[in-house]
């Protein structure tokens, strides 16, 4: 008995020491780690620099969110995916390395991250979600795997890799002015979300401002948008606090309500007075202009800001200058001077009156040029023939020749003759809309021109349309040369009639008219 007693209490002992070493251990270390699986829900440890154990497959969302502590992430080569908000808010957060093996980037995975500096995109990634990086104020560059064939980094940029779709401006840009390259179709939600230090912003014509994409900037003040932009999603715009104009063209007809939340009171939207925005600003009790109210000047030093150049998709491309690193992170570089008396100061912006809208240059109700030179506004009436008024999209090569595609040849002041094709059949929609195109012979077998296809092409004085067109959309040759000297010559009719009887002008003045015999087809928005 007394030997069986005496090996029950080693026994015991063993067991409570498996208990207070091994067990508890298993425990420390399921706490930090909460993997299930292989997906990772949640992180509850303290370190600074954290190794994701290997094995884990998934960053499941939210496992990180908040996250005060953490300065540095190690991801395993087996992870495939990072949920939305995954790190969310980890303020100390300052490099990530994303392996070849993730695949998918989820909705604000690293949004408000305000010390992340460091990015490395692996070959994997070929699913973004929204926001990714939005409103990580250190963040100046993402650098992406050249073996990456979905994504593609361009200066400040992350896009899609055929630079359709912006992903995400970065907030950290010590730029400030920035425009969209014309091969952007989607601005993605989020993506210039808590972009401070951007302040002037040209858009070229994209279907949708998608919602939140430039909420809470809050050093911007100026931002041009392009036909045919035809909506502004909810709270694009929101606290935007010193916005103090925007260039709405005619082509937008939905502006969310809330579309410019928190902007100031004396928030100008220069558009026409017939238009969606004039309608919007009086209901919401916005100021309207149909000419610029501001001009906009940035300031910055050239040698702390990434010089910009026209790239091959029109759009300004960044490249690092050599005192990048000692960059200027104010915001405070900007000025801008108001057509109306004042002196006053905005927020370090130093502001003075000159009473003159961009020197002489052309402002239209649906349109404001602005001629930009390493962010420095340019007098247009100058001579000033190396710089382009507005950077251009990249001309879109013919479909074997049938067809120029839309916007192929958008707002190419350069271009002032262009032979068509004979094998051509349709012009998209804007292709040559404000050009320089001063000559259109269009070709026999041409059945269709698209809408605003020659829009305020200004140097346009000679058209010829063959009978083959039947099809000719709205306001295809509206604010040319040739369609004006028809409106105002009284030797002519009151129908404009070309093509296969395509009528596509009236100037007279009945209610009622009747058609002549030849018309076949009208065109949209004749008679409006």
């Amino acid at each position: 008995m007394k030997k069986a007693k005496w090996l029950l209490i080693p026994a015991a002992a063993v067991v409570l020491t498996l208990l207070i070493g091994g067990i508890y251990r298993s425990q420390a270390s399921a706490a930090d780690f909460n993997t299930v699986n292989g997906v990772l829900y949640s992180y509850n440890g303290t370190d600074r620099s954290v190794i994701i154990p290997t094995g884990v497959k998934e960053i499941y969302s939210d496992a990180f969110r908040g996250n005060t502590v953490v300065e540095q992430i190690t991801i395993p080569a087996t992870v495939e995916s990072i949920g939305s908000n995954a790190f969310e808010g980890c303020s100390e957060l300052r490099s990530v390395s994303i392996p070849d093996s993730v695949e998918t980037l989820g909705d604000a995975a690293f949004m408000g991250c305000s010390a992340l500096n460091n990015v490395y995109i692996g070959a994997g990634v070929r699913e973004m979600g929204n926001g990714v990086f939005a409103d990580c104020d250190m963040l100046s560059y993402i650098n992406v795997s050249s073996g990456n064939q979905n994504l593609i980094a361009n200066g400040h940029a992350l896009y899609n890799a055929g630079m359709t779709k912006l992903y995400q401006y970065c907030a950290g840009s010590p730029s400030g002015a920035y425009t969209v390259p014309g091969t952007v179709e989607e601005i993605c939600p989020n993506s210039f979300w808590g972009c401070d230090r951007l302040q002037v912003v040209t858009i070229p014509g994209i279907a949708e401002i998608s919602e939140y994409a430039f909420t809470n900037c809050k050093g911007l003040m100026s931002v041009t948008m392009q036909i045919p932009t035809n909506r502004i999603g909810l709270k694009a715009f929101s606290g935007c606090g010193n916005l103090v104009q925007a260039v709405i063209p005619d082509s937008v007809r939905e502006i969310h309500e809330t579309a410019f939340d928190g902007c100031p009171e004396d928030l100008h939207l220069i558009c026409s007075s017939t238009s969606k925005a004039a309608d919007y600003a009086e209901k919401y009790e916005y100021l309207t202009s149909e000419a610029l109210v501001y001009t906009i000047r940035i300031e910055e030093n050239e040698a702390d800001v990434p010089r910009q150049t026209v790239t091959e998709d029109g759009g300004l491309n960044d490249s690092v200058s050599a005192a990048n690193n000692d960059t200027d992170t104010s915001g405070n570089g900007g000025t801008y001077s108001p057509n109306t008396a004042s002196g006053e100061q905005h927020d370090g912006l130093r502001v003075t009156y000159d009473g003159v809208v961009l020197g002489n240059a052309p402002v239209v109700s649906d349109r404001a040029y602005v001629m930009v030179d390493n962010f420095n506004v340019i007098d247009a009436s100058q001579s000033v023939p190396t710089v382009t008024p507005m950077p251009t999209a990249t001309p879109v090569p013919s479909d074997d020749n049938k067809q120029i595609a839309d916007h192929a040849h958008y707002l190419d002041l350069t271009l002032t003759s262009f032979t068509f094709p004979a094998t051509v059949q349709k012009i998209g929609a804007f292709a040559f809309a404000r050009s320089g195109i001063n000559k259109a012979a269009l070709p026999k077998g041409l059945t269709s021109i698209g809408e605003g296809a020659f829009y305020h092409c200004d140097q346009l004085t000679e058209v010829s349309i063959p009978t083959t067109v039947t099809s000719i959309g709205k306001n295809a040759f509206i604010y040319t040369p040739w369609y004006q000297n028809w409106e105002k010559d009284p030797n002519t009719s009151d129908f404009l009639i070309v093509g296969d009887g395509v009528l596509i002008g009236y100037k007279g003045s009945e209610q009622t008219p009747a058609l002549p015999a030849g018309v076949k087809h009208v065109a949209d928005g004749v008679f409006e």
